[in-house]
């Protein structure tokens, strides 16, 4: 009924809340489909599973580009809706990666990729649609696209953590977040949430204890997280 609905035209209640029933139901399949898919690639020849790679990265760029062929179609395409946030950005770096295996990519996808898609499942800012709604779908879609894309990439040896890699996808973050700061600033968008956190995320509490320390608060946290994911594979080759 609401399939083609813009959140701006949608009945109140016709949403789903963080970590309720429907929510839980959704990450349940999610890990379940991760695990059943990841299994199904490692069983796969070295060029198969590149094959794959490659299949899986096409799709999400597919799906996000059917996002906004929609958007313009019911007139809704403006500019809070251009790809600069870290998981619309992300499908491009998984499919620059399956092509030319950059480890800077590789490095990106694993520090920034799956985390910030993780966090992204836990804690979803397009909850106001319905199930059944192409908002959502897509939401939950790409973001399980880039944590399955990730997975499979570390399975595969493909991408190998190590600690003095670490610089690269903080440099990632350095060239890409200044500018899209300013266009924040410029258009009143919140691409990468620097304007304001996500709604019942943990960038909301940060903001508001934090007040106009946010963003180096903000800053800090990812170096925190990315430091954290590197120091299981620190002195490993």
């Amino acid at each position: 009924m609401y399939f083609f609905t813009y959140e701006t035209d949608l009945p109140e209640g016709v949403g789903f809340s963080h970590f309720g029933s429907v929510h839980l139901l959704w990450l349940a399949v999610i890990v379940l489909c991760i695990v059943l898919l990841s299994v199904f690639y490692m069983k796969k020849s070295k060029r198969g599973r590149r094959g794959l790679s490659k299949a899986l990265a096409w799709t999400m760029c597919g799906i996000l580009a059917a996002e906004h062929v929609v958007l313009l179609i019911t007139g809704h395409q403006t500019i809070y809706q251009i790809p600069l946030h870290l998981c619309t950005l992300m499908p491009v770096v998984c499919l620059i990666f399956a092509y030319t295996r950059w480890d800077w990519a590789g490095q990106t996808i694993y520090s920034l990729g799956i985390v910030g898609a993780a966090l992204a499942l836990l804690f979803p800012d397009w909850n106001m649609y319905p199930q059944w709604n192409y908002m959502n779908l897509t939401g939950f879609s790409i973001h399980t696209g880039l944590i399955l894309f990730g997975v499979w990439q570390l399975l595969d040896g493909a991408v190998k953590p190590r600690m003095k890699a670490m610089w690269k996808p903080v440099a990632f973050l350095m060239v890409v977040v200044p500018p899209i700061y300013l266009i924040d600033r410029w258009l009143g968008t919140n691409y990468f949430f620097l304007m304001e956190g996500s709604l019942g995320s943990p960038l909301q509490l940060l903001q508001e204890r934090l007040g106009i320390w946010y963003i180096p608060a903000y800053a800090a946290l990812a170096l925190a997280v990315i430091t954290i994911e590197y120091l299981p594979w620190r002195g490993k080759r």
